[in-house]
């Protein structure tokens, strides 16, 4: 584990490890650990897939708790921090997605299959049969960047250009993949869609998915295939 300073108000904690669900677990344990002990001068936690800044009032710590050094106070504070964390203890069950593949729903899957040499029910069943997890959060709210591709699919590029991708897109980046959860434009490659709303900011629970989380993709079909993806995406 390898700790160092993010400014005068902040330190990392970087577990140097490759991007596994037990990493994501770990970082997940020393956040839940911090804010149990509800220590008054850290701010914010913000964890990422391998690392976690935290954010303290060093200002407080100095003035009202006394430390002469908040970032050496920090610093052997989470040294001295020990979890021990059983992996699989509470196994949750994967949130399962339906997903529209292909066509006006996965506008970029036709040249993928081409692209990786394969036929397109390959592609799904390599993409579908394959448990994800919730490595990192961001981009949007809600937007899961989610770890587990199948290695045969991953990609090295991006679409040629800017396009309109409606949330819900599934899409394709490098070795991961994501669920777009509000309308935006990028490049991303856009292989299929799913009708189940990952962010919902009239809901006290905002979101459907949170860091650790598991996912499964499940193939479907659309009830109404004769409307178009556009209007479909937002019903």
């Amino acid at each position: 584990m390898k700790i160092y300073s993010q400014g005068d108000k902040a330190i990392v904690v970087s577990v140097e490890k490759e991007v596994t669900q037990h990493t994501t677990e770990d970082l997940l344990a020393l956040r839940s650990y911090l804010l149990e002990q509800n220590y008054p001068f850290i701010t914010e936690i913000v964890p990422t897939e391998s690392d976690m800044m935290i954010v303290y009032n060093a200002r407080d710590m100095m003035k009202h708790h006394h430390i002469t050094s908040p970032f050496q106070y920090m610093t052997d504070l989470l040294h001295s921090i020990k979890i021990e964390v059983r992996h699989g203890d509470a196994v949750k069950m994967p949130v399962e997605l339906p997903v529209y593949y292909g066509g006006e729903y996965g506008p970029d899957l036709a040249e993928l299959v081409e692209y990786f040499g394969m036929s397109e029910e390959e592609f799904i069943s390599l993409h579908a049969n394959k448990t994800y997890f919730v490595s990192m959060m961001g981009y949007s709210p809600g937007f899961p960047y989610l770890t587990g591709l199948n290695e045969r699919i991953y990609v090295n590029h991006t679409g040629d250009e800017q396009k309109f991708i409606p949330a819900g897109s599934v899409i394709l980046e490098g070795k991961k993949c994501g669920v777009v959860t509000t309308d935006t434009y990028g490049d991303w490659l856009v292989i299929g869609y799913t009708p189940v709303h990952l962010f919902n900011p009239e809901k006290e629970d905002f979101t459907l998915l949170k860091l650790g989380d598991t996912v499964r993709f499940k193939p479907a079909e659309p009830e109404n295939e004769s409307e178009g993806g556009s209007e479909s995406c937002q019903s």
